[in-house]
Formats: structure tokens, C-alpha cells, sequence
């Protein structure tokens, strides 16, 4: 079983492998995916792309949302994280975004930490 650190050492390298394989702006671009999709625009295997991208819902870093069919499950990549996930410092299209995030730094900490806390009342 992995200690807290490991796990957390693991998530980062996770996110470490998507931003550096561009594996977060596939996403961006497609919009919501499921993981053969994202596999074969990712230019992956499948199974190794319905693993990171578990590991990346897992970590809260993509959203499950309800596919157009109404039956399966898709991925997205939640708004504010565009500007640190997808882009580099010089990027300008998200500049704007950039620097609204380090206005509402905190902001965003505190809500994600509500509802990292309320996630499991509402899996009940």
C-alpha cells in the first residue's frame, strides 16, 4: 500500500507525464473524452490511457461528467486548471486566465478543499 507520500509523488509524476506529453491539451482541444478517445488522440494504448487518465480522476485533476449517450462517463478538464496544466508561462492565450488564477489563488484552495471534504457525502 503506498504511504501518503508515495501516492503524492506518484500523482506528481502523473501530472509531471501529462503536461510534459501534452496528454492535458489533447483534452483542452477535444473536450470531453473517454479513454479510447483519448487514446487514439493522445497517440497511446488504450489501457495505458484509461490508466492515467483514472490516476488524473482520481487526483481530482479531470472531472467525470455524464456522456452525450446519457450512459457512459466522459473526462474533462475542469476550467481552472487550463492555465497551469495546459500552458506555459509564455503562452499568450492564457494570460487573461493566468492571471485571474493568482488573483483567486486562495479562493481556489479553499473551494477545492470544500469539496474534497463533501466528496464522499455525495457519493452516498
Amino acid at each position: 500500500m503506498n504511504t501518503p507520500s508515495e501516492s503524492t509523488r506518484s500523482i506528481g509524476d502523473s501530472i509531471a507525464v501529462g503536461r510534459e506529453r501534452g496528454y492535458y491539451r489533447v483534452i483542452f482541444d477535444a473536450g470531453p473524452v473517454d479513454a479510447e478517445t483519448f487514446a487514439e488522440l493522445a497517440g497511446v494504448p488504450e489501457q495505458s490511457g484509461r490508466i492515467w487518465l483514472e490516476e488524473q480522476a482520481g487526483a481530482g485533476m479531470l472531472r467525470v461528467v455524464r456522456a452525450p449517450d446519457g450512459v457512459g462517463e466522459e473526462l474533462l478538464l475542469p476550467g481552472e486548471y487550463v492555465p497551469v496544466l495546459v500552458s506555459d508561462e509564455d503562452t499568450p492565450e492564457f494570460s487573461g486566465a493566468r492571471a485571474l488564477l493568482r488573483e483567486h489563488l486562495a479562493e481556489v484552495e479553499r473551494v477545492r478543499a470544500l469539496a474534497a471534504d463533501a466528496r464522499p457525502a455525495l457519493v452516498k
